[in-house]
């Protein structure tokens, strides 16, 4: 669909078409020295596995510090993989929407037969921000402007003895020396204590369902969309309040301390496509713990969206829209939004 134009006259003005191509990603460490741990970006900043050992996840901001190459190719899949897929249409457009999660193991599946299908219809496809080599590194420069501490305020500052004890240990567990954290903000300290057990279990960021989709985009010369840019995703974790980044800090050790487990059942629910599941992980929890950073950071982002999509929705043809899950599932969902909207959505094989 053409409505939007070139310079995207929409919320978000600085996303815009990008001529396809194949990105060749570096991979760069920024967070210092004494951490042994890369933290993968690009993945576009992308939002929606949701609770990814922590509050961040759900909060749907899956934060960068290297970049991946990644190689498209078809998706190997394991027995009863059936990740959700549902469709909009009106008379002349047809909207698929996929939720993806941001994290999996080097090998696993990233799409079905109906997801493949659909992408083969689609004429545009739509991601939360650009994966690009340029991106990366603007990812890169804005977390190093934005989550670092200003000078007299360590992070240390923000915690009580008894926690900045337990924040040692959590790093030390992880392979991070405690000092190589002083330096940061709340939000990118617990980030990367987010990430860091994770990428140990052998989860890839490289992998993730966003960047398969991304370069399945590239390979077919498919129009490439995005809704946000790096500057608006890390801007919305830059600017919680204080006493949130602390709370998410702490949450952060709790969840590193309590292993990988719920990734898991993440996982599992995705794969089967258990929308309930996700839907109760990824939304219900943020919601009732966090209202505030909730309609900051998923009912607000996804009332922007459904604005783009209700009027690529009066054009004709085929879009395709993968971002996170969280993004697609539940009341304030882009699903129910559209069909709020009047828009016929079902699921696809149901």
């Amino acid at each position: 669909m053409n409505v939007i134009s070139a310079t995207c006259q929409h919320p978000f003005p600085d996303c815009a078409k990008r001529k396809s191509g194949t990105h060749k990603r570096d991979r760069f460490v920024i967070l210092g020295p004494g951490m042994n741990a890369a933290h993968s970006s690009g993945d576009g900043w992308c939002c929606g596995l949701g609770r990814i050992c922590s509050r961040f996840q759900r909060l749907g901001l899956a934060l960068a510090i290297s970049a991946l190459a990644l190689t498209a190719c078809a998706p190997t899949r394991a027995p009863e993989f059936a990740p959700a897929l549902f469709v909009a249409r009106d008379a002349d457009s047809t909207l698929y929407l996929y939720g993806t999660i941001h994290l999996r193991e080097s090998g696993e599946p990233w799409g079905s037969p109906a997801v493949e299908a659909a992408l083969a219809q689609a004429e545009e496809i739509w991601t939360e921000v650009e994966n690009s080599p340029a991106n990366d590194e603007r990812a890169r420069e804005l977390t190093l402007l934005l989550g670092m501490a200003p000078p007299g305020r360590p992070l240390s500052t923000w915690l009580k003895p008894e926690d900045r004890e337990r924040l040692a240990d959590a790093a030390r567990r992880l392979g991070i020396e405690p000092q190589a954290l002083e330096p940061m903000r709340p939000w990118l300290a617990g980030l990367t204590l987010t990430l860091a057990p994770i990428l140990r279990a052998g989860y890839d960021p490289g992998a993730s369902v966003d960047r398969a989709i991304d370069a399945y985009g590239d390979a077919h010369s498919k129009t490439m969309r995005w809704f946000e840019t790096p500057a608006q995703q890390i801007g919305l974790l830059a600017e919680l309040p204080d006493a949130l980044q602390r709370q998410m800090l702490l949450e952060a050790i709790d969840e590193a301390e309590a292993g990988i487990e719920s990734l898991e059942t993440l996982s599992g629910a995705w794969e089967r496509g258990d929308t309930q599941t996700l839907e109760r992980e990824l939304n219900e929890s943020m919601r009732d713990e966090y209202p505030e950073v909730y309609a900051t950071l998923l009912r607000g982002r996804n009332d922007a969206w459904i604005a783009v999509l209700m009027r690529e929705l009066e054009g004709a043809g085929v879009d395709f829209v993968a971002v996170g899950a969280a993004h697609i599932v539940g009341e304030d969902g882009l699903v129910a939004q559209l069909r709020a909207r009047g828009v016929n959505v079902e699921r696809v094989g149901e």
